[in-house]
């Protein structure tokens, strides 16, 4: 290896790296907004996230494509932080911000200006006409958000998750679109509310390109005192999601082989080591046609099914 690369830098230590594209995936309310929010005054005022990940200071612009700026500015306010503090954070709200490029430009110049390298972006669904299900349209979306990295500026977008089944995890493999998504980014943070309990959340990470992933957090959200503040709880250990890890495997071998029936993914998956048998694939192949992780099966000779990623069906050969 002839050039020395230096060691992984961070905005948010584990969490956010720079220069790179970090996905918060969650459901509806789960505090999502909120968490961008704390995390813009952490990394503004290089203060800790959730008073244990250590941040770098940086600047940071919030492009809020869900709320108006009325709205952005009462959350501050509950999250302790008040409109003239003084905190090198800029605010765009509902100005119809697209990622085209005559407004990339001029946001990446705004950022240069302002000394910003963190754009945080809510939410990825407002501000692309892409179809979010297919990968080439998505990839041509995550290509306009690669110009700010090579700006070296960070970018922090949310996504949200497809409707909540009894199988639901919360994590990556929830979030809705083309799984080709997760493949873009460099970091995924994923939120889950406590289905008994809605102030307690659960933080995953099922990527991180630099690093090993962290072991999922607890945490509570106090919303009883004045102010509201995120209580770090620690880290657990959890079995792992098998049907995400099955998903990813299959998706990587449909990137490889194309169309597949399901008799030939279950043979790639034994190959692979991935424990799994034919009722278990046959019924998760139909949860994940069903949720729009991958799409309807073309079909094969006979009563055969071939399973594919977007872009492989019969229509484009």
């Amino acid at each position: 290896m002839a050039h020395k690369y230096p060691p992984a830098t961070y905005l948010v230590d584990r969490l956010i790296p720079t220069e790179s594209i970090t996905i918060l995936s969650g459901a509806s309310r789960s505090y999502k907004t909120y968490t961008l929010l704390d995390i813009a005054i952490a990394v503004a005022s290089q203060k800790p996230l959730f008073e244990h990940f250590n941040t770098t200071q940086a600047n940071v612009l919030i492009i809020n494509e869900e709320d108006g700026e009325r709205l952005l500015q009462q959350r501050f306010r509950q999250l302790g932080i008040e409109k003239d503090t003084g905190l090198p954070i800029h605010i765009s709200a509902l100005t119809d911000f697209k990622l085209e490029d005559e407004q990339v430009d001029k946001t990446i110049q705004f950022c240069k200006d302002n000394e910003i390298t963190l754009v945080i972006i809510d939410s990825l669904i407002r501000v692309h006409n892409a179809d979010e299900n297919s990968a080439r349209e998505m990839s041509k979306v995550f290509a306009k958000l690669r110009r700010f990295t090579k700006a070296e500026i960070a970018v922090l977008v949310t996504q949200h998750n497809r409707k909540a089944t009894q199988h639901s995890t919360g994590g990556a493999s929830e979030m809705r679109g083309s799984s080709d998504i997760l493949a873009a980014v460099d970091s995924h943070i994923g939120v889950k509310r406590d289905s008994k309990d809605r102030f307690y959340l659960t933080f995953t990470q099922e990527k991180q390109r630099y690093d090993v992933e962290l072991d999922p957090f607890q945490m509570k959200f106090n919303t009883t005192d004045p102010i509201f503040k995120f209580e770090y709880l620690g880290t657990f250990r959890n079995q792992p999601d098998k049907s995400a890890v099955l998903l990813s495997a299959v998706v990587e071998i449909l990137k490889e082989h194309g169309q597949l029936m399901q008799r030939e993914l279950l043979e790639q998956l034994t190959e692979s080591k991935i424990d799994t048998n034919e009722h278990e694939l046959r019924e998760l192949l139909k949860r994940w046609v069903n949720e729009g992780a991958i799409p309807k099966p073309n079909k094969g000779t006979g009563k055969s099914k071939l399973y594919h990623l977007e872009g492989t069906n019969d229509e484009n050969e």
